[in-house]
């Protein structure tokens, strides 16, 4: 079980970069991921059917705007200039903002995380010195990265139901709410002739994205161990690198390097325990976010 579990985060969660890159041929970025969040988040709210104060509605409406709204939402939109590999390789930077954070509050860390943040770094740099590679959806894409780091770090923080599937669900619904009210103040149109792979890529996004992931990495947080969970940093970027090539997507010259840079950098960042324990754990995506 808990393979198929990993292989669910894995595969699922590094194929929706391009997921979002078929959405967007016919939706626009706000519109198209605030109904995903709304419907996903309600589908999971009528399968718990529990209540919730209103200041645990306000922590979701919290979350919802930093970790989906932002550090989601403005992913999908970066991927009309971005390519889905590049999307994904510089949305990998996460843990680098939070292991810089500690290393802020606490102090010098450990050599172990010293060079992750270093090699993370390198890899960042060397992908922005390819010519056209910095643009602002790469900005855009860098500021939603810096918001999920901002949701984790107050995540510990908040008042929570007990029940993290129906967090999730209120969560999702809040961001749905914040996408879709952004989507209409924007006078958001198609982007495209609506076509069945557009819709297709959004129900899988839905579907698989949100609620399978999110059901897999559930399970995982209850059977498993944070670090083994956090795996899924280093692995999404790899298969959302590999897919954006099949399907021919223009890649910086760079990205190869890229790659093994960021890769190599957030594997020292996630599989030490030089960070505080509470936000390392924080850090594991909380409603089975797709990063998009």
């Amino acid at each position: 079980m808990q393979t198929l579990a990993l292989a669910a985060i894995y595969l699922i969660w590094g194929s929706t970069f391009l997921a979002v890159r078929y959405v967007l041929e016919a939706f626009p970025p706000l519109a198209m991921s605030g109904a995903r969040f709304a419907v996903a988040g309600l589908l999971l709210l009528l399968y718990v059917r529990k209540t919730a104060t209103w200041k645990q509605w306000r922590s979701a409406l919290l979350m919802g705007t930093l970790l989906l709204s932002t550090g989601t939402g403005l992913v999908a939109w970066a991927e009309q200039t971005v390519s889905s590999g590049q999307a994904a390789l510089v949305n990998a930077t996460t843990p680098l903002w939070i292991a810089l954070w500690s290393f802020y509050r606490k102090g010098y860390p450990g050599h172990s995380t010293v060079a992750g943040i270093v090699l993370a770094s390198l890899g960042l740099l060397s992908l922005m010195q390819d010519p056209g590679s910095i643009n602002w959806g790469t900005g855009a894409i860098l500021f939603a990265s810096l918001s999920w780091t901002a949701a984790t770090l107050a995540s510990p923080h908040l008042d929570k139901p007990a029940s993290s599937i129906q967090f999730s669900g209120m969560t999702m619904l809040s961001a749905g709410a914040v996408l879709t009210t952004l989507s209409l103040l924007s006078q958001e149109t198609l982007t495209g002739p609506i076509t069945a792979t557009a819709v297709g890529a959004w129900l899988y996004l839905v579907f698989a994205g949100s609620l399978v992931g999110m059901t897999a990495y559930t399970w995982l947080l209850r059977h498993s161990t944070p670090g083994l969970v956090a795996t899924h940093t280093y692995v999404n970027p790899v298969v959302a690198v590999a897919l954006s090539a099949l399907v021919g997507e223009a890649l910086p010259s760079t990205a190869g390097l890229a790659v093994l840079l960021i890769l190599a950098g957030v594997v020292l960042l996630t599989t030490k325990t030089s960070l505080n324990p509470r936000v390392f754990r924080s850090y594991i995506p909380l409603v089975g976010h797709t990063r998009p």
